[in-house]
């Protein structure tokens, strides 16, 4: 649920990872600056060159065992100056799987929030 802060100017919203799971199925948003940022569909070119560095990281993930490659539409709840999401084209996720957020559904269950 968003936050409500007053400020000199009034009142203020901020979106929170709340609203960020709220967000469609066919949807893709990030939180910025406090206000949830839908994102458009990645073209072509993009989604294919994602694809080929989501295929690199899947065959070190197997060489190192040392991660998880991680495709496209993958949310990741960060902690970053002016940012408390992102969802990149590929990732490379070091950590326990269990604390993965995918913030839409996972193997048909509802995905959880880490502990």
């Amino acid at each position: 649920m968003a936050q409500v802060r007053e400020t000199a100017g009034g009142i203020t919203w901020f979106a929170t990872v709340d609203d960020l799971y709220r967000v469609p199925e066919d949807g893709k948003a990030e939180l910025v600056d406090g206000k949830l940022v839908k994102m458009s569909p990645t073209g072509f070119k993009p989604g294919r060159a994602g694809g080929r560095i989501y295929r690199r990281l899947c065959e070190y993930e197997e060489r190192t065992r040392l991660g998880y490659a991680i495709p496209d539409n993958v949310g990741f709840i960060v902690d970053l100056p002016h940012r408390r999401s992102f969802s990149p084209d590929a990732a490379f996720y070091v950590g326990k799987a269990r604390r993965l957020l995918c913030g839409r559904r996972q193997g048909g269950v509802g995905c959880r929030r880490p502990a």
